[in-house]
């Protein structure tokens, strides 16, 4: 699931949003804690997954993930495509499986060279000194009694003409277990032969039954998501053939490991509720995600952590020239599910260890002790820090420290928890992440949570079941009366109210939030202010904000001791057991 490819787009400048900061560290270790697994770019598998069981259709999943764009139905797709299947090998094994499978010299069809009878497995091996294939069947013996073929006459095997199998055990990278096919025909090819030569193999195939055979999500996931899946797959595949035809390397337009996409070829449609998958590809059959009329580059990855990543700031260290206008960072609300392994992680390691993993990045820095200037894409994600080590400092790329760690993700917070969990992240997603990026751990109080924010900060009481997003000038009032260990404790209404009626008029700036230990109100112009005890009661029994007094132009606050606060029209003074109200 993880997209290891390098980006070749046309530059679009555009500005980048980042968020700095400095992150001061314990000498003698560090803790990564993170979200996500991958690149960040694009499509988000584990989001379309939670969008898809939200209700979201496959289409508002993929315009979603990549931005300004439609999904469109194409009658000028690829009608066949190369997938490289493994190379550099000195012998490869083919199992003939539900009919035989024939191999021919030169091209499918051409010169025959013998049959593999079904149940059967031979080897295709690379002679040490001829440069030609030696072929084996199942019992060892060599086949015609003569070697075939040579750099320039390749090897040809077919199978799908018959209705028949092929089992390749070495064309798996990803499990080391082997693929079956059941569609196309295999290509060998000797290559590197100033020694011995290697083999190299391909296999080409219909671009649409290639799609069938992509083991990147797993078959029981929700329809749109697998529809989801099936048409980025598609414009991926699409994008790479139209802009990059055959790769020289492989003589193939993509591989089959997760450097492309990952192509277990048989298998995903044998699998468990693998008609499912099928049937996801047969459903969106042409269809592909456009901007401006043009395929884009469908990257994906398994998570983003809750929120995916601009292009420029996981490959090209926020270099706006390299910007994409359909690959920005966006707000994901599906991926917070159980089932998804990479919402909350942590990766810990002593100070010398992060020293010796980044030394080819900071050279000799002496011991690193610390990260600063800590640069953010707009998921959080790290575009660059400062090493400071014993013996000076050095510059590190976000990718550099997520190699060098082999962090799963980029988006990580250094010796500071700051993933977003629990009740606060259902809110967080809600918002559909609006409170921006975390500035605090989750701190839990006796029956409930606070986590600070960017702008404000999301509380839950637990007592009560209500999880709320304090912002403005109410969560700054709520913080200087004390916050969630002051007098005020935890709300517990939620932050923002409909329109208050004051003097038969309709306030619609006005707001009111309920606290166990007393109220905020906030009127424009007045600003908001935080009032609790005998204060709070006597003003409640005069009618409250709908009252002669109308809303608080002053917090409580005890003056000689005397508590008191003021109001639009006239005071409350509390002393000795009791208030006095004054009027106008």
């Amino acid at each position: 699931m993880l997209r290891r490819v390098r980006l070749l787009v046309t530059a679009i400048v555009v500005v980048t949003v980042v968020f700095g900061g400095s992150v001061a560290n314990a000498a003698d270790a560090f803790r990564f804690h993170g979200s996500g697994y991958g690149h960040g770019i694009g499509m988000s598998q584990w989001g379309a997954y939670g969008l898809a069981n939200k209700g979201w259709s496959y289409q508002h999943i993929l315009t979603h993930f990549y931005s300004r764009t439609r999904v469109v139905s194409s009658s000028t797709l690829p009608k066949k495509i190369r997938v490289g299947l493994t190379s550099g090998r000195s012998k490869i094994h083919l199992s003939a499986r539900n009919g035989p499978v024939r191999l021919w010299l030169d091209a499918p069809g051409a010169t025959f060279v013998a049959r593999i009878p079904g149940g059967q497995t031979w080897t295709v091996s690379s002679a040490r000194t001829t440069r030609t294939y030696v072929i084996r069947d199942q019992a060892g013996a060599v086949v015609g009694g003569a070697r075939w073929g040579g750099p320039a006459r390749p090897l040809f095997a077919t199978f799908s003409d018959t209705g028949a199998r092929v089992f390749v055990p070495e064309a798996d990278d990803v499990w080391h277990r082997g693929f079956t096919y059941a569609y196309g025909f295999l290509e060998f090819d000797l290559l590197q032969c100033a020694n011995r030569c290697a083999e190299r193999l391909t296999i080409e195939l219909p671009f649409e039954s290639y799609l069938r055979g992509l083991g990147e999500m797993p078959s029981s996931w929700p329809a749109a998501a697998l529809r989801a899946q099936a048409v980025g797959a598609r414009t991926f595949a699409t994008y790479k053939i139209r802009h990059y035809g055959l790769r020289s390397d492989c003589d193939c337009h993509l591989a089959d490991g997760a450097g492309d996409q990952v192509y277990v070829g048989w298998n995903k449609e044998i699998g468990l509720d693998g008609n499912r998958w099928v049937g996801a590809v047969v459903n969106t059959a042409g269809q592909i995600v456009t901007y401006n009329g043009s395929v884009i580059q469908a990257f994906y990855a398994a998570s983003d952590g809750g929120y995916s990543e601009n292009v420029e700031d996981v490959w090209h260290g926020g270099d706006p020239a390299y910007a994409v206008p359909y690959l920005r960072g966006v707000c994901d609300p599906g991926e917070y599910t159980s089932a998804n392994p990479w919402t909350d992680w942590m990766r810990s390691f002593t100070a010398p260890s992060v020293s010796s993993r980044l030394g080819p990045y900071t050279g000799g820095i002496g011991t690193i002790t610390r990260f600063t200037n800590v640069r953010r894409g707009v998921s959080g994600r790290i575009v660059s820090a400062i090493a400071r080590g014993t013996g000076g400092s050095a510059f590190v790329a976000g990718s550099e420290l997520r190699s060098a760690l082999g962090l799963p993700d980029g988006r990580v917070w250094i010796n500071s928890d700051r993933n977003i969990v629990g009740a606060v992240r259902g809110k967080y997603d809600a918002l559909m992440c609006r409170p921006g990026l975390p500035r605090s751990s989750v701190l839990t109080v006796s029956h409930g949570s606070r986590q600070l924010f960017q702008r404000g900060g999301i509380y839950r009481n637990s007592q009560v079941d209500l999880t709320v997003w304090l912002n403005g000038a109410i969560h700054n009032e709520y913080l200087g009366a004390g916050g969630v260990r002051g007098r005020l404790g935890l709300p517990v209404s939620d932050a923002v109210h409909p329109m208050l009626t004051y003097a038969a008029q309709t306030c619609s700036s006005c707001r009111r939030i309920v606290l166990e230990g007393g109220r905020i109100y906030f009127k424009a112009g007045l600003g908001a202010h935080a009032l609790w005890g005998r204060v709070l009661s006597s003003y409640l029994g005069r009618g409250g904000a709908q009252g002669e007094l109308g809303y608080p132009t002053t917090r409580v606050r005890t003056v000689n001791g005397v508590t008191q606060a003021s109001f639009e029209h006239g005071t409350i003074a509390c002393s000795n057991g009791a208030c006095e109200v004054q009027v106008g």
